[in-house]
């Protein structure tokens, strides 16, 4: 066989061997131990391509114990103040975290190809031992839907605060 035909097979398998390692790694799984401490604060949403957020979560705990969330969502004009919540939402929201190991989730995800419409999304959760959890991602998110189950929570939260009867 030619020589120049042995380097470009040589190069091309090592092209591929060195884009399936990229993936193994891009697609690893952090091994991090579940915070110890009260969950004080979470915060998720998602972007679109608005400046602003299709719908962002914000719950906190004050110094006095007292818990607020705040739900925004950018075409519904009845979602978007904050209100005053029982500390068993906060103790409910970091029961999820925990159990579901978002703190294995990758500091952020990204496709396997290059996407330059779509969107990206974020969460952090602090705990009262100075931990805090975060990850975001660009068109790309971890298999699991634990964000959406605590984002259906906050909203039945909100709703039942508000009035407001949510759709099926």
């Amino acid at each position: 066989m030619n020589m120049k035909y042995l380097l470009l097979i040589a190069t091309a398998a090592a092209t591929l061997l060195a884009l399936l390692g990229c993936k193994s790694v891009k697609n690893s799984v952090n091994n991090k131990p579940v915070p110890t401490g009260k969950l004080v604060s979470f915060h998720y949403a998602e972007y679109g391509t608005m400046p602003q957020p299709n719908f962002e979560y914000t719950l906190k705990s004050d110094t006095k114990g007292k818990v607020k969330l705040c739900v925004f969502k950018l075409w519904d004009e009845k979602w978007g103040d904050t209100i005053k919540v029982d500390a068993g939402v906060l103790e409910h929201v970091e029961k999820l975290i925990k159990d579901n190991n978002l703190q294995n989730y990758l500091d952020h995800y990204r496709p396997e190809f290059e996407v330059l419409d779509g969107y990206g999304w974020g969460y952090e959760a602090e705990f009262d031992d100075e931990s805090i959890l975060h990850s975001g991602g660009s068109n790309a998110r971890p298999g699991d839907n634990t964000l959406e189950v605590i984002a259906e929570y906050l909203d039945s939260c909100y709703a039942s605060v508000k009035g407001i009867k949510l759709k099926n």
